[in-house]
């Protein structure tokens, strides 16, 4: 065991330092020195939760019979001390004054030292033995004293933290770093608080700092945490300050020099240290994560230090073995050994193997009905296709790209269902226990996992984990680009016939490359007969699936977000599930590219003026979509919801053809006179019984309409004249109203619109009323010549919207509608994650990213995202810079048609905002359906802890049971795949992952660093591991 040097002792390296520095070397030769050390790739060394995973799941997390063989033949030799010194300068060494003719310039170099460069090999820069010394630097600092007074500030400014911050849970640390020499240190502070304690919220630092010292000197459920520094498990020290050079791997005589200035620096703000901080510096980097430590406290000393064998001592692998090891190591008597040390062990078992993921619904997937792939085919020459034949040739290499797009598409098919979750860590914990509780020898072990006091199981989220409905949004953003260059959907799709050779043979290149891109003739009609199967519209009072249901008749904590959860999805204006609208944008995020959305857009529209032409259904709608009238515009007419534009011109499309296939086309069937009368009677004021008037099919408006109606009536300035706009409407309900009441006043007109229709009067002028009341001449509906709702001029002009939309606006739309329906899915998905039938809400975990995810996106597409004419949730019209209570209006698909404005997305911050706050919904989604499908019956109370902070405590026998199943079934899958021999033997039959012990040797009655005796071993079936803390008191 090499002997550890601190401010007691300064190594041999220290007075080189300090004599050339007070000589005065030059800066440039003191660098060469520096330069001379080990130049290995640097190890990183983060503070975070992935150093267990690391250290415990090894390269990709696999199990210990997967490691790769020979990838630690370098350490295969017999078990060295740790920190063997290595030989070579050391990086803070400078170079020596000596002449290199001199026989002490040129030692014979041992075995194992390592070569350095023949700039560092002691001779002059320029070569010459006569060269002339020059002093350069006059100052009197030597380097050792710089790195420690800069080490000493850091240090006074951590100290200061801990005076003014609050130490939560998750504890406190800084970062800091100075340059020294061309080289820039780093100095990284940590004070954590042990796992087992429960610091109260709003607690002072004083607190958190007397838990973390109460629990340094035993063992417990600290004594392995889940998530800390590997210094913590290693050495059980809870406040430390690692000291690293960026960009370079510190030997071992380094490391102490540096070890000791940061000893040192430490010494100086000693006081304001509570508990004392622990040094600690890396050396050499690589696999073998080696650290020299120490703590200087109360005139005692505790030295650390830890290394790594690539191959296991049998007389190690077991509890019995190290504890001799333990006597030996610290010279501890048998007699004192047996009352005072005491043991902790943890094993670790791994599963990385799981059944197939069922995931979300397979019409996620990219695939359609028929197991044919639905986007990115080649294109066949067909009627109605615009993409050119492929030239004869080019045809081969066209087969060939159809071939790899279709393997892409079945690999993509396959990747869309792995699994969120990488591989399961099952840790069997006995936290402390006296030496002589268990018997674990080389052949006989009680220590049994299935009987130990604590189970963690922890999970690993995978990285590559899909997610098919973010990616779906992100496609489409892709198409931006290429929809500004669309001036029509239609005009898209009409080839024009080139004007010169040269632009022939352009398109010809151009539809040659599209035809690999769209899909063929016969998938696009498969496309197409998917959407048309698709109700155009859904009722509002429906849900999307069972599940969603439980989650809107959810327990009173939470009924009222999954009340308002439409609503607010309503508000992004796209299309609800379900719909023809919904199924184009699911559709169309998986086209390759956007002529191929075009296509599936236009074909669809084709069919649908083929059915409304020869009077066909339209869709299999059982009920006419939603509208409704707004009581404050005084008039009949009914907006449709709140919608894009496009959805609810296909609303409109669908209630023409309804109406006019109606057997009482044009009228709108009035409630029975005898029921109306009943609440009426005496209205009128003759006394006479009101009759309730048959009126004619009131006019429907979508938003553009309703936007153009506004700018109309803003621009006329008499009233009487603004009045006109809503003429036609009076008109024909008074001569209804006079037909069926004859001698009724215009009071009684007035009273019963207002009463029982629920309409506002005061936008039209008394005088205005009392004209068209003596000039309109009672005439039912019937009689009436012109209607309010022309269904052949309404169908016709939603066509013509649709068949000439812009490219971009047919995107927005069609990605508004994409989002929407993928938030209502997703939310569907979350409430199902509580249990099939389950009357209860959605994890809290996932009701925080809903609210996140719609939050963001509301954000995006709603206040100040238009500052122009702005639109109600009831889709009527605002005024243009009309306020929203909500701190901004909702916007207006219509705007663009009206005044011929280029619509486009928001901000690109708040687009990417969104689509990541979607992105960590789904993936959270994802994982809570994998996990209840993993842990049915009593692992269903596992599911929250586990989604929310990727661990959880195995409480219950009912729990371990499941999780053996788990392991058991991962470790069969792993023999199938071959990854694993066959071997018969269970899950605790074998060896796990990882054995780990801890045996720390303390009198009761002592707290004193001097006493500390501490030992921590990794066993695993290729290396090992062992940390050592020894205390002693300085003399």
């Amino acid at each position: 065991e090499p002997q550890l040097v601190g401010t007691a002792r300064l190594s041999s390296s220290l007075p080189v330092v300090g004599q050339l520095g007070r000589l005065g070397c030059s800066r440039h030769r003191f660098s060469q020195g520096l330069m001379a050390a080990k130049m290995r790739a640097p190890a990183s060394d983060p503070l975070s939760s992935s150093d267990e995973d690391e250290d415990l799941g090894g390269a990709g997390g696999r199990r210990r019979s997967r490691v790769a063989s020979g990838a630690n033949d370098a350490g295969n030799a017999a078990f060295a001390p740790p920190l063997r010194p290595l030989a070579g300068r050391s990086f803070l060494e400078e170079v020596p004054a000596t002449p290199p003719d001199s026989p002490a310039a040129s030692p014979a170099a041992p075995t194992d030292a390592i070569a350095l460069p023949p700039a560092a090999s002691g001779d002059d820069d320029d070569g010459d033995d006569g060269a002339v010394f020059e002093i350069r630097d006059f100052t009197t600092a030597s380097s050792f004293e710089r790195i420690t007074h800069q080490i000493t500030l850091a240090a006074k400014k951590w100290a200061g933290l801990l005076r003014t911050e609050t130490i939560d849970e998750d504890g406190l640390m800084s970062r800091e770093e100075f340059n020294h020499m061309e080289f820039k240190y780093e100095l990284t502070f940590q004070l954590v608080l042990p796992e087992a304690s429960d610091p109260t919220p709003g607690a002072s630092p004083s607190a958190g700092v007397d838990k973390a010292r109460s629990t340094t000197d035993r063992l417990g459920l600290h004594t392995f945490p889940m998530r800390a520094h590997r210094l913590q498990r290693w050495f059980g020290v809870h406040h430390f300050l690692i000291v690293s050079v960026r960009g370079q791997n510190i030997d071992v005589d380094s490391a102490r020099t540096v070890l000791s200035a940061a000893a040192l620096a430490v010494q100086n703000v000693a006081p304001a240290f509570d508990p004392p901080i622990s040094c600690f510096v890396p050396v050499d980097g690589g696999k073998r994560r080696r650290y020299l430590g120490e703590l200087m406290c109360g005139g005692a000393r505790a030295v650390y230090s830890v290394d790594q064998r690539g191959k296991v001592d049998a007389s190690l692998e077991h509890l019995e073995g190290l504890q001799d090891f333990f006597c030996r190591k610290f010279a501890v008597g048998a007699k004192e050994v047996s009352r005072n040390l005491m043991c902790g062990a943890r094993f670790t078992y791994l599963a990385d193997a799981f059944d197939p993921f069922e995931g979300l619904d397979a019409g996620d997937n990219g695939i359609c009905g028929d197991g044919a792939s639905c986007s990115g085919r080649g294109s066949s020459d067909s009627e109605g296709s615009t993409a050119a034949s492929p030239s004869a040739s080019s045809g081969g290499a066209e087969r060939e790209a159809r071939v790899a797009a279709a393997q892409s598409e079945a690999l993509l098919a396959d990747d869309e269902q792995a699994d969120p979750i990488e591989s399961m860590q099952l840790h069997c914990l006995w936290p402390s226990f006296p030496r002589d509780s268990f018997v674990d020898n080389a052949t006989y072990s009680e220590l049994d996992p299935r009987i130990a006091p604590f189970w963690k199981l922890r999970l690993t989220k995978s990285d590559q984990a899909p997610l098919p409905l973010s990616k779906s949004l992100r496609t489409l953003l892709d198409f931006r680009k290429e929809a500004r260059t669309v001036r029509s959907a239609t005009a898209a799709l009409t080839a024009n016939a080139p004007k010169t050779a040269m632009a022939s043979l352009s398109m010809a290149i151009q539809e040659s490359l599209e035809s690999i891109l769209l899909p063929s003739d016969a998938e696009m009609q498969d496309l197409v007969a998917q959407c048309l199967t698709c109700p155009i519209s859904t009722p509002s009072s429906s849900s999307t699936s069972p599940a969603f249901a439980a989650a809107a008749a959810a327990a009173p904590s939470s009924a009222g977000a999954a009340a308002d959860l439409l609503p607010r999805l309503a508000r992004l204006r796209g299309a609800r599930l379900t719909t023809l609208m919904a199924k184009l944008a699911e559709l169309g995020s998986q086209m390759r590219c956007f002529k191929g959305v075009v296509m599936l857009w236009c074909r669809v529209l084709a069919q649908m003026r083929h059915r409304w032409d020869s009077e066909q259904p339209l869709a299999p709608d059982a009920e006419p979509p939603p509208t409704g009238s707004v009581s404050a515009r005084a008039v009949r007419a009914e907006h449709f919801g709140s919608s894009c534009l496009a959805q609810q011109k296909f609303e409109m499309l669908l209630r023409s053809a309804q109406v006019r296939s109606a057997s009482s086309a044009g009228l709108c069937m009035g409630t029975h006179a005898g029921a109306m009368a009943e609440e009426v009677e005496g209205l009128l004021a003759s006394g006479a019984q009101l009759l309730v008037p048959e009126l004619l099919h009131p006019a429907l408006l979508t938003e553009d309409m309703v936007l153009q109606l506004d700018m109309a009536a803003a621009s006329i300035a008499e009233p009487a004249e603004r009045a006109e706009l809503c003429g036609r409407e009076l008109r024909s309900d008074v001569a209804a109203f006079k037909a069926a009441n004859v001698g009724a006043s215009l009071e009684d007109f007035l009273t019963w619109r207002t009463r029982l229709l629920g309409l506002s009067v005061e936008p039209f002028p008394r005088e205005w009323l009392e004209e068209m009341w003596e000039a309109v001449p009672a005439k039912s509906a019937a009689e009436q010549s012109s209607r309010l709702f022309e269904p052949e001029r309404e169908a016709e002009m939603a066509l013509h919207y649709l068949e000439n939309i812009e490219g971009t606006h047919l995107l927005l739309q069609v990605f508004r509608s994409r989002l929407s329906a993928a938030l209502e899915e997703l939310s569907a998905s979350a409430a199902a994650a509580a249990g099939a039938g389950a009357a209860e809400a959605a994890p809290a975990y996932l009701r925080v990213l809903r609210e996140r995810a719609i939050s963001a996106c509301l954000t995006a597409f709603t206040g100040g995202y238009r500052a122009g004419i702005q639109c109600d949730a009831a889709g009527s019209g605002g005024s243009p810079g009309a306020d929203d209570t909500n701190g901004g209006g909702d916007f207006c698909d219509g705007a663009n048609v009206v005044m011929g404005e280029v619509d486009d997305f928001p901000s690109e911050d708040a687009l990417q905002a969104a689509l990541q706050a979607v992105e960590a919904f789904e993936a959270s989604t994802r994982l809570a359906q994998s996990l209840r499908a993993k842990f049915p019956g009593p692992g269903a109370s596992l599911v929250e802890e586990l989604l929310s902070e990727g661990e959880a405590a195995v409480t219950s026998d009912g729990q371990r049971r499941i999780i053996e199943d788990i392991f058991h079934r991962s470790r069969v899958l792993a023999q199938t795949q071959g990854r694993e021999a066959p071997d018969g033997r269970g899950v605790f039959e074998s060896l796990p992952l990882a054995k780990e012990f801890v045996l720390s040797h303390q009198p009761p009655a002592s707290a004193d660093t001097a006493a500390t005796k501490r030992m921590y071993a990794e066993i695993r079936e290729r290396q090992m591991r062992i940390a050592i803390a020894r205390g002693f008191r300085l003399t």
